[in-house]
């Protein structure tokens, strides 16, 4: 089978695995298992980090294609991701991806984008709403809540469990925020949005020049592969102003806002941050399976997890950047690297190497790698719709397939309408969960290592005689 043919066929099967997933509103639902510890297995509704994706897509056949299908499949998910705006607080519900506590800074961006980006493609009064919603939640949230002007740049979240004492700021959603600003200027004719995103593109540019004086001075790591030079951190607080771990999913996704912002400005510093970064990325696969290496620490490559369907976020970096960084930026060998782990139900799986991270040390399989989760599977879906050759092409394949991967540490069974996951082995990992996919809330979800955190969180806080969340 032709590369061609191959891409028309992999993305019709993913497409029909995404319906199996899809309410008839148009809500995509789906489990988080996240790239660290943290999961969302209880509560399955749509999010804006998957909403999101799945509209561009859609919005990406249409507009190649013409055709009905692709635009009804758009309008009908953009008319989701609209719907979870709440005028009164100016936020999105769902735009926590892991945690529905937060309504963080870039899941509002990717919603705005999308529903931006849909308003071409939809009649008056829904271009008017979409662009109204993406406006309000600027207006409302964003600037009065997010902004700090010293720093010039959004802080993570209103609500932010993670860092409760001090802001964070972190790249990639202000690459996104900015995106989403210049988006809302064009449409708007505002130009104070426009001020405000050069004013993110300046604090942006000012970080990235810090991170390369500081990764030019560091020594050799004492173990590990040493780090590539080009990369983008993760963030910045007033207390740790040091550049810290370089995530290559986020500086897939911070490429996307650093390219409008070059497209805006013609900014030749914006030009170089942006080539950096996509060799940066080119240069952190893993020569066997030639997927992203996870993150840096230290100077040092941290190898694992990789990204198998959450990779197409990074591609898509890489394809916003190629204009700029050339055709290697494609990435081609990573693609076809991707088609091959795809199952028979369309779907791919989340991760290589989930036991081999952070604090686990652990060797081989765990379920964690091996499901196939709607968040990440969306962004794989998203790029496989700029890459078709031929959205006409495209065939929704049903899936009526089962998968079942059955190991001496866990068993997962998916079939069309529900999903089944039992684990006892590593601790970490242990769990069991039983959900029927257009459900918004599993109907079993246990996860021995959070009940324990959560129990141990709470003893520590009374013997603080806190009562923090």
């Amino acid at each position: 089978m032709s590369t061609r043919d191959t891409l028309t066929s992999a993305l019709g099967r993913l497409i029909g695995w995404l319906d199996t997933w899809r309410t008839g509103a148009g809500a995509y639902h789906g489990y988080v298992i996240h790239r660290v510890e943290t999961k969302r297995m209880s509560a399955i509704h749509d999010t804006a980090w998957t909403q999101a994706a799945i509209i561009r897509g859609y919005a990406n056949l249409a507009r190649a294609s013409g055709e009905a299908r692709w635009l009804e499949a758009m309008r009908q998910a953009a008319d989701v991701q609209a719907s979870r705006f709440e005028p009164a607080s100016g936020q999105f519900r769902f735009a926590g991806h892991e945690d529905d506590r937060f309504c963080s800074l870039v899941h509002c961006a990717l919603a705005n984008c999308a529903l931006l980006a849909a308003s071409d493609l939809v009649d008056a009064a829904r271009q008017r709403h979409y662009r109204q919603v993406a406006q309000e939640n600027v207006e409302r949230y964003w600037l009065p809540r997010l902004w700090v002007e010293d720093e010039g740049a959004f802080r993570f979240s209103e609500t932010d469990f993670i860092s409760p004492h001090e802001h964070r700021f972190v790249l990639n959603f202000n690459t996104m925020a900015l995106e989403c600003l210049l988006a809302l200027a064009d449409r708007t004719g505002t130009a104070a949005y426009r001020a405000r995103a050069r004013r993110i593109g300046d604090w942006l540019l000012a970080k990235c020049r810090h991170t390369r004086d500081v990764f030019a001075r560091l020594p050799a790591p004492a173990g590990g592969q040493p780090m590539p030079p080009g990369g983008l951190p993760y963030q910045f607080t007033p207390t740790q102003q040091q550049p810290e771990n370089c995530v290559t999913l986020y500086a897939g996704l911070a490429l996307r806002g650093l390219v409008a912002l070059y497209r805006d400005t013609g900014d030749p510093e914006a030009a170089t941050v942006i080539r950096d970064t996509a060799a940066f990325l080119l240069r952190m696969r893993d020569p066997e399976t030639r997927l992203f290496y996870h993150t840096t620490r230290g100077g040092a490559i941290q190898p694992y997890p990789q990204f198998v369907a959450g990779a197409g976020m990074t591609l898509l970096g890489l394809l916003e950047a190629a204009e700029l960084a050339g055709p290697d930026a494609l990435a081609d060998d990573t693609l076809t690297a991707l088609l091959a782990q795809q199952y028979a139900n369309g779907a791919f799986p989340s991760f290589i190497g989930k036991n081999r991270t952070g604090g686990r040390g652990g060797q081989g399989v765990v379920w964690e790698d091996v499901v196939a989760g709607v968040n990440w599977n969306a962004q794989l879906f998203e790029y496989l719709t700029r890459r078709v050759p031929e959205p006409r092409a495209v065939a929704s394949v049903p899936s009526v397939q089962p998968v079942r991967v059955a190991t001496s540490r866990f068993l997962y069974v998916e079939t069309p309408a529900s999903v089944l996951i039992a684990s006892w082995a590593p601790f970490p990992s242990a769990g069991c969960y039983w959900m029927r996919k257009r459900a918004r809330r599993a109907a079993l979800a246990c996860y021995p290592r959070y009940a324990l955190s959560q129990v141990a969180r709470r003893v520590l806080r009374r013997g603080r005689g806190g009562t923090q969340a």
